[in-house]
């Protein structure tokens, strides 16, 4: 049976063609992985589907019975809530017919109809168990411990770094077990053991889901199917990523041979009708030439890959140590990390590692000065021009010009859409909640390409970037003059780049 049925979609952005024309069916149980190019439209398609963009033409229909649920990578909750609060609110309702029931166990005693309140009472507890609410408790255990969710001290969303806040939001998806999921990169901010338990939790889904990924690994366990977006098209194909690479390269031989065919068809019809419609004794010919050529369907030109070029402009060296940590206790509240003794060269090359919620990006942020430390010292060079990127969250309703504006408010939109381009970002005047992952991280090394420094800060560059760019990236990196120190969880990038690993272990408590 039919969960989604997409009809004839058509969708385009500032006069960008996103889907011409695209029809596409996902049945009951199938695993779907969404692929294709950064910036092709897979982010775009998961909000079609889910009713939060209008289509220009065709329909998006969902069986009416089922629900689905989106891993929104903008979503907005409350800050103040805690991370337990928020994973347990998947269960309010079945909370709520346990205090009733809870109610009417306690007024057994003072009720003139015993046996009513308590034939009420048992219903709702046999319901209960009907619905897993006994196992509740070992069902969040389960999602907090395989996501590796950061539950101490009661911690608020807000106080979450952004891969974290995700794997909530995450694992807040996994327990509603909806009769869809819609999961854009999830695996982004996992950990290798992380990712392994949600491709174990994902093959044993018993509903569908469709995921948009990066991961070839991740989508050969995951999947049995795959829905690759080109050419403004969507193309379904039966088997996990290996089956549909070897597919692919076939169908696209073929398609660039019907496109080419179609189009000299198109050409030399479009050269009789301007010969020959003028002509009286030929004009109806014509005429029907230009019907046929009317109702044709014409096929959408191959997209060529855009390029990316990331830049990061150097200053100067000098011959004083980049950064030394002495005894340095990082954290909130409490410390999360032994004491660490730290120092970084100049033009050395540092990769920090360790498991997600540890205490990378907190101590990113202390030697930066963002968060104070608990105690020992830190010491940044004065010599340093620092560069940053962050795991932020960018205002969603801001477009790529407004949001490189607001730092270059001079900058005009010839130079600001020519910097976005060297970046492969076109549509710029769409707002960041409706790109995808990938857009949004090289919309913000775009900005940062116009600042010039000597030391590289990254934390998870690579996450949401395609093969293209993660290549443009890797080249820009290892021709940098000045000091990095990165952020990752990709192995094989960082080994790559033959980088010197620190890594960060927890305190056992």
């Amino acid at each position: 049976m039919d969960l989604l049925e997409i009809k004839n979609l058509k969708f385009s952005y500032s006069g960008e063609l996103l889907f011409n024309n695209a029809s596409l069916r996902i049945f009951e149980n199938e695993h779907v992985g969404l692929v294709g190019k950064n910036g092709a439209g897979k982010t775009t398609l998961i909000n079609i589907m889910c009713h939060k963009l209008v289509p220009d033409g065709g329909s998006v229909e969902w069986d009416k019975s089922k629900s689905f649920s989106y891993l929104d990578q903008h979503l907005q909750v409350q800050d103040n809530v805690s991370v337990l609060d928020y994973l347990h609110s998947v269960y309010t309702n079945l909370y709520q017919k346990e205090e009733e029931m809870n109610r009417l166990y306690d007024s057994l005693a003072d009720t003139d109809d015993m046996d009513k309140a308590l034939n009420k009472a048992e219903k709702i507890q046999e319901e209960l168990e009907k619905q897993g609410f006994y196992q509740i408790k070992s069902k969040i255990n389960n999602i907090i411990n395989g996501l590796g969710i950061d539950i101490g001290r009661k911690r608020t969303l807000k106080e979450l770094s952004g891969g974290q806040r995700v794997k909530v939001f995450l694992g807040k998806m996994l327990l509603e077990e909806k009769d869809v999921l819609l999961l854009d990169e999830p695996t982004n901010f996992l950990d290798v053991n992380h990712i392994e338990w949600l491709e174990k939790f994902l093959i044993t889904y018993k509903n569908a889901f469709i995921v948009i990924s990066h991961s070839k690994e991740f989508l050969n366990k995951a999947c049995n199917v795959i829905v690759d977006l080109d050419n403004r098209q969507l193309v379904k194909y039966k088997g996990n990523y290996d089956a549909f690479i070897a597919q692919k390269e076939f169908n696209d031989e073929v398609y660039i041979k019907q496109y080419e065919k179609q189009q000299k068809e198109i050409k030399k019809t479009k050269e009789f009708i301007s010969k020959n419609i003028t002509r009286a004794s030929t004009t109806k010919r014509a005429q029907s030439r230009r019907k046929q050529l009317d109702k044709i369907k014409v096929m959408s030109r191959p997209e060529g890959t855009k390029k990316v070029n990331f830049r990061f402009p150097f200053t100067k060296s000098f011959n004083v140590k980049v950064l030394g940590a002495t005894d340095l206790v990082i954290g909130y509240d409490a410390p999360i990390l032994q004491p660490l003794n730290v120092a970084f060269e100049f033009g050395g090359k540092y990769v920090i590692t360790g498991d997600n919620g540890i205490g990378k990006s907190t101590f990113l942020k202390t030697i930066l000065g963002e968060i104070p430390a608990l105690s020992g010292k830190c010491k940044l060079s004065k010599y340093n021009d620092v560069l940053y990127f962050a795991q932020e969250i960018i205002p969603p309703d801001v477009t790529p010009i407004e949001y490189i504006r607001e730092d270059y408010p001079k900058m005009d939109n010839t130079k600001i859409r020519t910097l976005l381009g060297t970046y492969g970002i076109s549509g710029e005047m769409k707002p960041m909640k409706s790109m995808s992952g990938g857009e949004i991280a090289k919309t913000r090394f775009a900005k940062l390409s116009l600042i010039r420094s000597n030391l590289l800060i990254l934390d998870e560059p690579t996450s949401h970037l395609d093969k293209i760019s993660r290549k443009s990236l890797f080249k820009s990196l290892s021709t940098y003059e000045g000091t990095i120190i990165l952020v990752s969880h990709e192995k094989e990038f960082y080994k790559e780049l033959k980088m010197e690993e620190i890594s960060f272990e927890g305190i056992k408590r």
